[in-house]
């Protein structure tokens, strides 16, 4: 198992070993800790955790860590586990990589246990690289300077299931998106995460955005537009998808005027609004 963690505290290469040792249950002389810019030869490199920390340029996070534990050593250990551990032990957040494919997206396990999404930015400073925390989901005591806020780049990379949409899309042709065809692809796609969201209760992270819910009111729109121009062969199966999911929209929604957002179209879907708003 391997770790690559940054740092918010600047523990000491003491306090990595006994903060490693005690979270995975290990004597101390079973963790090698050590400077990825200092001497190697001295290492225990037979030792079943190793742990090199390199210190970054001024910038929110201090140390970056390396930490490789072996497979009978590591057992149920994922590395936000690692992280976890590391934070409560050392008394500062520790931040390691989402799932989600992209270089910015990352957790930041706290001193009290949460696992806060986080959007992490590289800074580049003579010939070296240092990092800010641009902004988070929720405060965290060790980060003042991040903004606060639900990340639309996470939202809109988190899986969820569009069977109506697929259904529909593997027959109908495909297209850029200044096509009918593209636009259609796009927006029913949209429309039907929408849906699935409410449906869910906002899984999988219990929140969504305002700025994005007008968004897809907006995809919407285009699915009205695009009905009368998607020729015969695939008007009823268009019809009948948009259909299937607005009346989802609507076992999920409440008539409220003020609800929607910036729409231009007279559409009924602008003037609903979620049961519970997750803004």
């Amino acid at each position: 198992m391997i770790g690559n963690l940054f740092t918010v505290a600047d523990p000491a290469p003491a306090a990595l070993r006994v903060a490693l040792a005690d979270l995975l249950a290990l004597s101390e002389s079973a963790v090698d800790v050590a400077d990825a810019d200092g001497a190697q030869e001295g290492r225990n490199w037979e030792a079943p955790v190793l742990c090199t920390y390199r210190r970054l340029p001024p910038g929110d996070l201090l140390l970056e860590l390396d930490v490789t534990v072996e497979e009978r050593t590591a057992g149920r250990l994922t590395e936000g586990s690692l992280a976890r551990g590391l934070a409560v032990r050392t008394g500062g957040s520790v931040l390691h990589p989402s799932a989600v494919e992209l270089p910015s997206a990352y957790w930041v396990a706290t001193v009290d246990g949460r696992s806060v999404r986080c959007r992490l930015e590289a800074v580049d400073r003579d010939e070296d690289t240092a990092y800010r925390v641009d902004a988070v989901e929720e405060p965290v005591a060790d980060l003042p300077g991040a903004k606060i806020e639900t990340l639309p780049e996470i939202l809109d990379r988190e899986r969820i299931e569009t069977p109506v949409a697929d259904a529909f899309l593997a027959g109908y042709p495909t297209g850029t998106t200044a096509t009918v065809q593209g636009r259609v692809h796009y927006a029913l796609r949209v429309w039907e995460r929408l849906v699935r969201r409410m449906e869910s209760d906002w899984s999988p992270s219990g929140r969504y955005r305002q700025d994005l819910f007008g968004r897809d009111l907006e995809a919407r729109d285009d699915l009205a537009s695009a009905a009368g121009r998607v020729g015969a062969p695939y008007a009823e199966g268009l019809c009948s998808a948009v259909a299937q999911l607005d009346a989802v929209y609507r076992e999920y929604t409440d008539e409220n005027a003020d609800c929607g957002r910036g729409g231009t179209a007279e559409g009924w879907w602008w003037r609903r609004c979620p049961r519970r708003v997750p803004w």
